[in-house]
């Protein structure tokens, strides 16, 4: 396993800032460290808030990696990028491929290259496919990208619905969210692990979507159970942010809870 030291790279509307000991690379996309980046738009703080405008294109993504998650302007469904393509499952569950034309207020993405395989089996629920995944991990000081592909027994996603403003705060929304259970289906788990110190940056730990094979079927996931799967971790280094001047919803006190509402 590939071991280097952490880097982070925050854009504030269009402007740059490096933490201490931070550097830029040489050799664009193209280069094996700049692969190795987790590229964010947004915080996840900002969107609990309800900070559901656009602020990034399609475009811009699918030029920083070809896997991750996120959703899309005014929170109008999940986002899950899966081979370069990008899906957007909408509340009604329906699975819609997205050209280049629109905008995110959150998505996280990377130019996953595996560094790590492992099968795994007898996954009864996504808290024990968390420990199985834990086992892959040695530096929890570094961010991690996932993909599980497996014909999974039980799977249950959601999404949410397009809003309009004044945009509620997410926990609002999610209190009423739709839910989808799917059984025997194709697919595969995408998303990444991120370490408690990045927590309101990011979900610390595992935030992962789903996507069936055949493209009709995703979401955030809830829960999955699996007799037999190939779990790839990505090991990423180095993580670039993309930062929006809003300010969102003053009316929440505790994020650390909020963010969890909203993720399970």
């Amino acid at each position: 396993m590939k071991k280097r030291t952490v880097m982070a790279i925050i854009f504030i509307t269009g402007c740059f800032i490096l933490f201490p000991g931070c550097r830029d690379q040489p050799g664009g996309n193209n280069s094996v460290k700049e692969r190795d980046v987790l590229y964010q738009v947004s915080t996840i703080n900002s969107l609990v808030a309800g900070n559901y405008d656009g602020i990034r294109s399609i475009l811009d993504l699918k030029s920083s990696g070809d896997a991750g998650i996120g959703t899309f302007d005014a929170l109008d469904g999940e986002l899950v990028m899966l081979d370069s393509k990008v899906y957007k499952v909408k509340s009604t569950g329906e699975v819609q491929e997205i050209g280049n034309s629109g905008t995110v207020p959150f998505a996280a993405v990377t130019f996953f290259d595996k560094d790590v395989s492992k099968d795994i089996s007898n996954i009864s629920s996504f808290d024990s496919l968390k420990l199985e995944l834990d086992n892959l991990i040695e530096n929890k000081e570094l961010f991690y990208a996932f993909r599980i592909d497996a014909t999974f027994l039980y799977v249950k996603t959601r999404s949410v619905p397009k809003q309009q403003k004044p945009f509620p705060i997410l926990s609002e929304v999610t209190k009423n969210q739709p839910t989808f259970e799917y059984t025997n289906v194709q697919g595969s788990l995408i998303g990444f692990w991120c370490p408690e110190y990045a927590n309101g940056v990011n979900v610390s730990g595992y935030h992962l979507h789903f996507l069936s094979d055949d493209r009709t079927k995703g979401g955030h996931l809830l829960d999955v159970r699996l007799d037999q799967a190939r779990a790839y971790m990505d090991v990423t280094d180095s993580f670039k942010m993309y930062l929006s001047a809003n300010t969102g919803n003053e009316n929440v006190s505790d994020i650390e809870k909020e963010i969890s509402k909203v993720e399970k």
